[in-house]
């Protein structure tokens, strides 16, 4: 069991993304410290399990994409099947890495060495504890490609679908396959004026561009298995 006072230090539990502003997706170099680049950083998965007050342990996986997009997935040992899967902004400042969350209160993250990222506490101070807080860097990415449910601003501008994440505010093509077309009759029937978009909840997974459509392969694309209905989250980005 996990004392009182390391309870207050653990993960919090289904936190994404806020708004802070948005990084260009052509940062090559994150300031004030020049010697942390957005290449010794990402792309690149780690993954550990972290303490957990109430369960077994919180197993995480941590991806991060240079455009500073990072892909979240926890698993609650003993009190879930199901992983909660979440997204959002990612930076570095000062050798600290810091994930935004729709909480308003980032998880802090200090790098050791290459491979390695060791879980702060709240105000950015390591973590007093025997038990294990640390991710490690993973041999191979894992793009957590889970079918879960996102909220995002759909938009078919141009027959173009679109997908806009909330909490991490980019945008990703929509492929025409599974529940798209519902998605797509919800839009119409919303009857929104020429250029706009509509706020809504889906059920889908982001995957790696199917080889031969059009359109940058390195770009994940979000296939819907489920249109769930409109959504209404002003802190959307």
């Amino acid at each position: 069991m996990v004392s009182a006072a390391a309870a207050a230090l653990l993960v919090a539990c289904g936190s994404r993304g806020a708004d802070a502003g948005r990084a260009p997706d052509s940062v090559v170099t994150i300031d004030p410290n020049p010697t942390v680049t957005v290449a010794s950083t990402a792309p690149a998965t780690y993954a550990g399990t972290l303490p957990c007050a109430d369960c077994g342990g919180i197993v995480t996986t941590l991806t991060l994409w240079p455009d500073t997009v990072y892909r979240l997935r926890e698993v609650y040992e003993g009190k879930q099947r199901q992983p909660s899967v979440s997204m959002g902004r990612w930076r570095v400042d000062a050798g600290i890495l810091s994930l935004e969350t729709d909480s308003g209160m980032p998880r802090l993250y200090s790098r050791v060495g290459d491979d390695t990222l060791t879980l702060l506490d709240l105000q950015g101070k390591p973590i007093a504890s025997a038990l294990n807080v640390a991710l490690v860097r993973a041999a191979a990415m894992d793009s957590i490609g889970e079918v879960v449910e996102y909220t995002g601003t759909f938009m078919n501008e141009g027959e173009a679908p679109m997908f806009r994440e909330c909490g991490s505010g980019q945008t990703y093509p929509v492929l025409r396959q599974g529940d798209y077309p519902s998605l797509k009759r919800a839009l119409t029937a919303a009857k929104l004026p020429a250029g706009s978009g509509q706020q809504v909840i889906v059920r889908g997974r982001f995957m790696p561009r199917p080889a031969g459509t059009a359109g940058a392969q390195d770009r994940a694309v979000l296939r819907v298995e489920k249109y769930v209905g409109p959504a209404a989250n002003p802190n959307c980005r």
